[in-house]
């Protein structure tokens, strides 16, 4: 939330005597981000794929299940040349059961079957196996685009429980990229 950024950023430098990175327009990352307007890319996503870059063979699609659901799309040169963004699947579970009348919060987890024979059922397949059906559908879109076979890679809270359901071959996941992507960004800026 960029309005609780001053703050946090302030906080920051008040208890740890340092002052904070914020990735953001100005800050080196070593990304060439391809965008109409650069400045309104997310720093999630730009720290995904810094950090996508580094460590897996280019072209890269990189997906981040976490309040929303960032796919994003580093070229074979290394530039960023856009994604898409979709709910979250925690955001979709809560909207279903906030803005209807009778369908209750659930756990996300995957039932057996994808013809659900319950409430729960029925809303678990359709978060688990629709979104690993929305994210093939996405990824193989994309790579036609891309006319090249690219690596993907999930990451992010929801990963481990949509990327089991996924039929496509060669995912990988990654729980640690924001951490890595962070980190080179931090020693891009911070070395002499």
């Amino acid at each position: 939330m960029p309005s609780l950024t001053l703050v946090l950023k302030r906080a920051v430098t008040t208890v740890c005597l340092k002052n904070p990175i914020v990735v953001g327009p100005g800050i080196k990352t070593g990304l060439n981000i391809l965008l109409d307007n650069p400045g309104q890319m997310g720093s999630g996503i730009v720290i995904t794929a810094v950090a996508a870059m580094e460590k897996y063979p280019l072209p890269c699609i990189t997906v981040d299940l976490s309040t929303a659901t960032t796919i994003g799309v580093v070229n074979s040169a290394g530039s960023y040349i856009g994604g898409a963004i979709c709910p979250g699947v925690n955001v979709s579970m809560d909207s279903l059961a906030r803005t209807t009348s009778q369908l209750p919060n659930i756990s996300l987890e995957a039932p057996k079957k994808v013809i659900g024979r319950g409430t729960i059922e029925c809303m678990q397949s359709g978060l688990i196996y629709g979104f690993a059906s929305m994210l093939e559908g996405m990824l193989e879109r994309i790579e036609q685009e891309l006319g090249e076979t690219p690596s993907v890679v999930f990451t992010g809270e929801s990963a481990e429980a949509i990327l089991p359901h996924c039929r496509r071959e060669g995912i990988i996941a990654d729980k640690s990229l924001s951490l890595i992507g962070l980190g080179l960004i931090y020693n891009r800026n911070t070395k002499k």
